[in-house]
């Protein structure tokens, strides 16, 4: 399948790689289908491209990459709707605001993309966790570099 992007032009996917937001993206509900792309090989970032919008894309991150220990427990109904049956079927990812300097990006750790990689399908999930924000500085606290 050949989908059209305005970061990488024009694109082969596998259309098994698609993954699925049966409820979107927040603030765009109407796009539920993702792949995830590699921007660059050895790269901590990827992105995350809309398969119908080509100019829908977000930078992301594993957010292990970024700060120690990022834990959160899942409520009940995230893992009923993703049909998650074993935690290592789970990727959790990140979206990054990418500034001029990778010091001066952030990166939304209050609401991480969960991804059954099993079936594909995923949602962005918002914690009930005052210990993480939406924008939170990457700044020296990269891991990237070890």
């Amino acid at each position: 399948m050949i989908i059209e992007t305005d970061y990488l032009g024009e694109i082969e996917i596998d259309s098994t790689n698609i993954i699925t937001f049966e409820h979107g993206i927040p603030g765009f509900e109407e796009e539920k289908e993702f792949i995830i792309l590699t921007i660059e090989e050895q790269s901590a970032f990827q992105m995350l491209q809309s398969v119908q919008t080509k100019a829908l894309a977000f930078v992301i991150t594993d957010p292990g990459f970024i700060i120690e220990n990022y834990i959160f427990d899942l409520d009940e109904s995230t893992v009923h709707a993703l049909e998650i049956k074993n935690e290592k079927e789970v990727s959790v990812y990140s979206i990054v605001s990418l500034k001029e300097t990778i010091a001066d990006s952030t990166i939304n750790l209050k609401a991480p993309i969960v991804i059954n990689t099993t079936n594909n399908k995923a949602k962005q999930v918002i914690l009930d966790n005052e210990q993480y924000h939406i924008r939170h500085r990457i700044g020296t606290e990269s891991k990237r570099g070890e």
